[in-house]
């Protein structure tokens, strides 16, 4: 549910106003007060979040704000339901809407014709209450409004039920609004004579002496309960049914009938299967008239008195004395505040209650004077009613119990290891809100769990363009991590961003990258890790003569051995990527340095997981058995020192990778390289590890070329298929007579290792988010050396010890850059949906400003035939920043499609009409189609007044 009532920005001030029986009705806003009584008003009713929802200025403008609000209400509610409002385009949830004011429509057409404008018939039109609500959030299911006058949400309510009962919908979202924006509206009720004199609203009370007008809105999402408990929804209370009459010919058209509401309570309750005298409680309709409350009354003590047990009175109340008549949307007021009532288990008292009406009958019913529990066992039901009833006689009334209970408690996630709470926001101050209203959820007795906050975050948000993302472990490091995104600290641990496009490469590491108990944190947080790693060590036990596990987490010094270290690297890179893979981030591009190319192969299909395994081990073995001289030079060496030496060598060697933080590997021709070993060997200069690795076809390597060639053959290979691969050895993407060839294999083993060159070539097929599939950040911080931009985003997850917290910041970072990420894959099966803080919007003032009365428009102004065709460039681009309601004078790209820059096609039809008006030009409604830039179009015109002279040309007549 949501709502916005005086007084009441939320559900929950809305209930806190409830239990603390705060009395919302006072005067007008003082921008809106000529002519205006006390009444519950609500603040800011000229401010919408329109970048939110992607309006235009000018067209929220133009917009009544009652489907502004409703906009507002309805995200808010489906977010509260624990459904993110993006996620809802295609369906079939239905939208049903309780209407019944135009003063908006009122206030624009009072500003005279000539100030209408194509946004004016959809901004004021009651049908588009509900119809936009469907178009921006996407659905597809039933969208109406009802007006029953101020039964009229209530009606709604039913008629939702009715679509739901008969599956039109699967899903419908319920919405009553009302604003009172036009002072001669409330002259009318005055006229009337239901409008209260003394200003308060006394159901049921001897004083009572009239309505107090209220203005607001409320939504609420409504399913069938058996959906809801499959799905594990919180359920605030259960429709058991409801129905709806007219009171038929009477005293008058405005004057209630007893008999009328007395057969819709008989049926309401008929419908529901419940006997009237259990009932404990009903929101009455109780407008405070001194006729209408006594028939409501009557009416209720009719069905509901007989057989109840006199220490069992019918409690009764009215929202209307704590925030006025809400009209339209008092049912829904009503409806919200019992459903609130049965959920806490608290009935609020009804305001300014003194002393009974004389012509209504107490014996059966007691006005609840103090906020009391709800009567009965805490374990028994909570049946409750609801009225409201229109002017025009249209009754309805629904019946309302408390939830099931759940059968067995849910368990609460586990709270060990490091998680990511995702944000995002429409804008940059958005998201901040959005930060600083979660940390106000961790101030409470009992902090929520962190992997239940994840989740909900994750699944139940939208994700929208401006994102952040905070990582830890506990409530404390987490709740720090969201006030530094808040105030835009920087800060470990927090990520921020807008989404980006572009694809994925995952680098998988060679030998070098080995470090102690690597992968066994992974391996006790994630069983698909864990799967995955056990399927490698199998294959690989028998040819490595060891178990992985004890190779990898009890004999670590086995991990200098080469015959050990590359099955370990390759049994973590595989594992890794199942792990990522399983939520759902995959790659479009796949890379690997030396023995990382292995772990490509098998990733793209090349090689089964048996047969790959098989392959390393062996590579391994092979590599292992040569002399321990004679293949790489080690030395000392500054990384600035090597820049300048390589490229002086004309690309005959490479940089491969940064194997860690102290080893830098350099490899290609062996007179390059044995040029630049001399040079540091000469020097002796301290620093960073230098590798030197020669290529070509050394004597050493023959024979282990001819083994590894024969070995290959021996296996399966199958084209690739899957993610791209970039050949490390050729430095392109690769093809079939590559990966998927013996042939390949022997070359790869001592050729140059053309990493720089497989960047290059993967950026320019897109990829803009690169992760190391491996221990260590060599790999990244060569894509960081080699493509350098605001684009790219480099994560090496188990570049430490804490390996969880590694993946959590990937998944935190993959959130930020606009990855999608599969949440209820990535947190634990036990991780449970549960409430936040809604959407903090970011409302600006939109309204229909009058302009001064010196400057009022007498009629529409002449074409302006003597403009010159150098000027016209300027009036298109100046009627675009109009349009989009833009500064003057802001830099417009002029050379934009008038789509990209935001022009809708109601927005296109006004350029061409104010075109019209200021070249005298007939122009076609295809203009904007025709030449469809600014600068096009302004060339275009500019030509034909200098051709057209004095007389007006048709461009109409113009040939394609």
């Amino acid at each position: 549910m949501s709502c916005r009532f005086p007084a009441a920005a939320s559900l929950p001030e809305f209930w806190q106003l409830l239990v603390d029986g705060t009395d919302a009705v006072g005067p007008p806003p003082a921008w809106r007060a000529e002519g205006r009584a006390d009444g519950g008003y609500l603040d800011g009713v000229e401010l919408f979040d329109a970048e939110l929802f992607g309006i235009p200025a000018q067209e929220a403008a133009a917009m009544d704000p009652q489907q502004r609000l409703l906009l507002e209400l309805c995200w808010e509610a489906l977010e509260d339901a624990r459904i993110a409002p993006d996620q809802t385009a295609g369906s079939d949830i239905g939208v049903y809407v309780g209407a019944g004011s135009d003063d908006y429509a009122q206030l624009t057409r009072a500003r005279g014709v000539q100030d209408f404008g194509v946004y004016t018939l959809t901004g004021t039109s009651r049908a588009f209450l509900a119809n936009r609500v469907s178009y921006t959030l996407g659905l597809s299911g039933p969208s109406l409004v009802v007006d029953t006058g101020q039964s009229s949400s209530l009606v709604a309510l039913h008629e939702a039920a009715e679509s739901l009962r008969r599956g039109e919908c699967s899903l419908a979202v319920v919405g009553g609004v009302q604003f009172n924006l036009s002072a001669e509206t409330e002259e009318a009720v005055r006229q009337l004579g239901a409008l209260s004199p003394t200003g308060r609203c006394r159901t049921f009370d001897a004083a009572a002496d009239g309505i107090v007008r209220g203005e607001g809105g409320g939504a609420i999402v409504l399913k069938p309960l058996s959906a809801a408990l499959a799905d594990g929804d919180r359920v605030y209370s259960t429709l058991l049914g409801s129905a709806v009459n007219n009171d038929g010919r009477g005293e008058n058209l405005t004057t209630p009938g007893a008999r009328a509401q007395q057969r819709v309570l008989e049926r309401a309750y008929r419908r529901a299967g419940v006997r009237p005298a259990e009932v404990a409680y009903v929101e009455l309709h109780g407008t405070g008239t001194r006729l209408g409350d006594p028939v409501e009354a009557s009416a209720l003590t009719a069905v509901l008195g007989p057989d109840r047990a006199d220490d069992r009175p019918l409690l009764v109340g009215s929202v209307k004395t704590n925030v006025g008549h809400l009209e339209a949307a008092a049912g829904m007021a009503a409806f919200i505040k019992t459903a609130l009532s049965i959920h806490h288990g608290v009935i609020p008292r009804s305001l300014h209650f003194r002393a009974p009406h004389p012509d209504i009958d107490m014996t059966r019913l007691r006005v609840c004077r103090d906020t009391v529990p709800w009567p009965g066992p805490d374990d028994g039901r909570r049946l409750a009613g609801v009225s409201s009833f229109g002017l025009g006689g249209t009754n309805c009334h629904t019946v309302l119990d408390r939830a099931p209970a759940d059968a067995a408690p849910p368990t609460p996630a586990l709270s060990g290891g490091a998680v990511p709470w995702v944000l995002s926001g429409a804008s940059p101050a958005a998201l901040r809100a959005q930060a600083s209203k979660l940390v106000g959820l961790l101030s409470g007795a009992e902090p929520p769990s962190p992997r239940d906050v994840a989740l909900s975050l994750a699944v139940t948000r939208s994700a929208l363009p401006y994102r952040g993302a905070v990582t830890g472990a506990d409530v404390s490091a987490l709740g720090a991590g969201l006030r530094a995104l808040a105030s835009g600290e920087r800060r470990d641990g927090v990520v921020e961003g807008v989404a980006g496009t572009g694809g994925t490469a995952f680098l998988f590491p060679g030998q070098g990258m080995q470090r102690a108990g690597m992968g066994r944190a992974l391996y006790e947080a994630h069983p698909v890790f864990a799967r995955t790693f056990d399927e490698i060590s199998a294959a690989m036990e028998t040819p490595l003569s060891a178990s992985l596990h004890t190779m990898m987490w009890q004999r670590e010094d086995w991990l200098d051995r080469l015959e050990y270290a590359q099955p370990a690297l390759f049994a973590l890179e595989i594992s890794l990527y199942r792990l990522l893979e399983s939520w759902g981030l995959v790659p479009d591009h796949v890379l690997g340095h030396s023995q990382g190319e292995i772990a490509v192969a098998h990733v793209t299909g090349v090689l089964t997981l048996e047969d790959a395994a098989a392959f390393v081990v062996e590579r391994g073995r092979l590599i292992a058995g040569l002399p321990p001289q004679g293949a790489m030079t080690a030395l000392q060496a500054t990384e600035s020192e090597v820049r300048p030496l390589i490229a002086e060598h004309g690309g005959r060697v490479d940089i491969a990778a940064v194997n860690s933080p102290s080893s830098l590997v350099v490899s290609g021709e062996e007179t390059a390289v044995d040029a630049i070993a001399g040079y540091f060997a000469e020097r002796g200069r301290r620093g960073r590890r230098l590798r030197i690795s020669r290529a070509g076809h050394s004597p050493l390597m023959e024979p282990i070329q001819a083994d590894l060639l024969a070995f290959a053959k021996g296996l399966t290979w199958h084209e690739p298929s899957g993610p791209t691969a970039i050949s490390t050895v050729t430095g392109q993407p690769a093809t079939a007579a590559d990966l998927a060839t013996p042939e390949y294999w022997p070359e790869h083993l001592c050729r140059t290792v053309r990493f720089g060159d497989a960047v290059r070539a993967a950026h320019a097929l897109g990829a803009r988010f690169f992760v190391e599939a491996g221990p260590g950040h060599g790999l990244t911080t060569m894509v960081g050396e080699t493509v350098v931009g605001e684009a790219e985003t480099l994560v090496a997850p188990l570049s430490d010890a804490d390996e969880t917290t590694g993946v959590a910041h990937l998944a935190a970072q993959a959130h930020v850059r606009g990855r999608r990420i599969d949440w209820r894959a990535f947190h634990s099966p036990d991780a449970r949906l549960t409430d936040l803080p809604t959407y903090p919007f970011q409302r600006r003032r939109y309204w229909l400003e009058s302009p001064p009365a010196d400057e009022q428009p007498t009629a529409r102004p002449a074409p302006r035939r003597a403009l010159t065709a150098t000027a016209v460039p300027a009036l298109v681009a100046d009627g675009v920043r109009d349009l989009l309601a833009m500064e003057p004078g802001t830099r417009l790209d002029t050379s934009l499609p008038f789509k990209d820059l935001g022009l809708d096609s109601r927005m296109a039809v006004a350029l061409r009409n104010r075109l019209t008006d200021l070249t005298g030009l007939r122009l076609p409604a295809t203009l904007l189609f025709d030449f469809p830039t600014p600068d096009l179009l302004g060339r275009e015109l500019a030509d034909r007044l200098r051709s057209a002279g004095p007389a007006t040309r048709d461009l109409t007549e113009r040939p394609c």
